[in-house]
């Protein structure tokens, strides 16, 4: 039986499985606020999967003495989640079924190509969704061109047709974009640059840029800001020249031709300036420092939190606005702030470490792969609370994951 199984559960075939599996889920991503059947499809088939792979091959439990700590703290944040039984059943089951890639079927998910899969399906999915959304604008619109034509391309395909909040559908796109960044990184050392790589990577750009998250474009400059140095550092001054060049060029066609993108850039900047720069209760731009400042008086005066309180709410009774008839409750917008308002000091400290021996795996393995994935979660969480909404949880749940069971494993 057992040769038998062997013949035909060959390498190749478990190959496919791991890819089909991670190109569903990744789908399944987007339709997360439309349907539930993709996303129950692929965690269902990635944990019999595991499970299978896991008996067939006879593998030992992959917690390695060498890498605990990471995945201790790595999974010790997301199971705040299920001891408060805040989340939701879609979180949980997200939060869940990944964390078997740890005891069973790190193996299968962390082998040289699951990460190429793993951005593969990002480039291909994200394709589709921006010709999808740049087809529904089109045939929308009319002869005269409205001025501010990106809120019909955003807020109606995105918001309205896919419910998904552009911030975040921007974090798997600066996903995408780091492994363009890589891959172009490695096929210059190598003299080997495609056309086809640079269009799928001036794809995602222009979707990023068409997204028009304020965070998402600081994150681009940082990414784009390392990739330069690292061609620096390998004597590739010719590409440097011609790379920023480009960039300068590209940026500046965008930010005056489309006049929402230089409004989405400026606004706070005139708003601040409209206020002769005071932190005017009463001033859009300056509500996330009124709620930052409510959040830490609200830590200080509960150090050991309040579990399953919504943050909402403590924020909400608590946040001093002259406006709050023009305003919606919102959580912390910062995802340490927003553990230390759920469980307390504990939960900064430990959302602190993780983020502290992530650091510490990238100076060892010198994976700035990785380290891009890190950067894109650690600036988010500066100004969202991305581990409270689906989105962000699943990007931590599989996708970070992913990357840290791929460690110093090349995108090609």
């Amino acid at each position: 039986m057992k040769t038998e199984l062997k013949k035909y559960y060959t390498p190749g075939l478990r190959k496919g499985f791991v890819r089909l599996f991670v190109f569903l889920y990744v789908l399944s991503i987007f339709l997360l606020e439309r349907t539930l059947v993709p996303n129950r499809i692929a965690l269902g088939g990635m944990l019999l999967f595991s499970i299978f792979d896991y008996v067939s091959q006879k593998r030992d439990v992959s917690f390695k003495a060498s890498s605990f700590l990471l995945q201790f703290l790595f999974v010790l944040p997301l199971l705040f989640f299920l001891v408060n039984y805040c989340s939701g059943q879609v979180v949980v089951l997200n939060i869940i079924v990944p964390l078997f890639f740890f005891i069973f079927g790190s193996k299968s998910f962390s082998e040289n190509r699951t990460i190429h899969f793993l951005y593969e399906s990002l480039n291909v999915i994200i394709a589709i969704v921006f010709v999808l959304c740049l087809g529904d604008v089109i045939l929308d619109l009319s002869h005269n061109v409205p001025k501010y034509w990106w809120n019909l391309f955003v807020h109606r395909s995105l918001v309205s047709v896919l419910n998904l909040h552009p911030s975040y559908v921007s974090m798997l796109v600066l996903v995408a974009i780091n492994g363009n960044l890589e891959r172009l990184y490695r096929s210059i050392l190598e003299n080997k640059v495609s056309g086809l790589s640079l269009a799928v990577f001036a794809l995602n750009l222009t979707f990023l840029v068409l997204l028009s998250s304020k965070m998402a474009y600081l994150i681009l400059v940082v990414l784009f800001v390392l990739f330069v140095v690292r061609l620096i550092v390998a004597n590739k001054l010719k590409w440097v020249g011609g790379i920023l060049f480009v960039f300068v060029v590209l940026i500046s066609v965008l930010y005056h031709t489309l006049p929402s993108i230089k409004d989405r850039i400026t606004v706070d900047y005139r708003t601040f300036a409209s206020k002769n720069f005071v932190l005017d209760n009463n001033s859009p731009a300056s509500e996330r420092i009124h709620i930052w400042r409510t959040s830490i008086t609200l830590i200080e005066e509960n150090p050991f939190g309040r579990f399953c309180m919504d943050t909402k709410e403590q924020i909400w009774s608590r946040l001093d606005k002259t406006n709050k008839e023009e305003l919606v409750e919102k959580n912390a917008h910062n995802n340490f702030l927003e553990f230390g308002l759920r469980y307390g000091v504990l939960g900064i400290i430990v959302l602190f470490l993780f983020v502290l021996v992530c650091f510490y795996f990238f100076i060892k393995y010198k994976d700035f792969l990785f380290l891009g994935v890190l950067l894109i979660f650690l600036l988010f969480s500066l100004t969202e609370s991305t581990l409270v909404r689906e989105m962000g949880v699943i990007y931590m749940a599989f996708i970070f994951q992913l990357h840290l069971l791929n460690l110093k494993k090349p995108v090609r």
